[in-house]
């Protein structure tokens, strides 16, 4: 259930963040589909490896280059889905940030903190 409501909300992320952002383009609803089922193998996968191996720059740039990682991400994310196109690799950074705002207003959304009872 959380991998499909995950996927949810990486497609609507993705289809909002194509309406604010010109620098997104989706061809078509597959190409979206795909997107969002590509941007949670990345997360799962390759993101990790990412990070281990530029933590060192993590380090000294206090995290902001997780930006970077995140840009880097959704670029092989258009790497193999042929009908989504980024223009730029800062479109791609601004992209991964908005991305993740989106996301985490529609998990909040979905998904509200509980409340502890005392």
């Amino acid at each position: 259930m959380r991998v499909l409501s995950s996927w949810a909300i990486n497609i609507v992320s993705f289809f909002v963040v194509s309406r604010i952002l010109h620098g997104f383009r989706f061809e078509n609803l597959w190409s979206l589909l795909l997107a969002g089922i590509l941007l949670g193998i990345c997360n799962a996968i390759v993101k990790p490896v990412l990070i281990f191996v530029s933590l060192p720059i993590d380090v000294v740039t206090l995290g902001i280059f997780l930006f970077v990682i995140n840009g880097i991400v959704l670029e092989i994310v258009a790497a193999f889905d042929s009908g989504f196109k980024i223009s730029s690799f800062w479109d791609a950074i601004i992209g991964a940030i908005l991305l993740s705002v989106v996301s985490s207003i529609i998990s909040w959304i979905l998904f509200p903190p509980r409340r502890k009872v005392s």
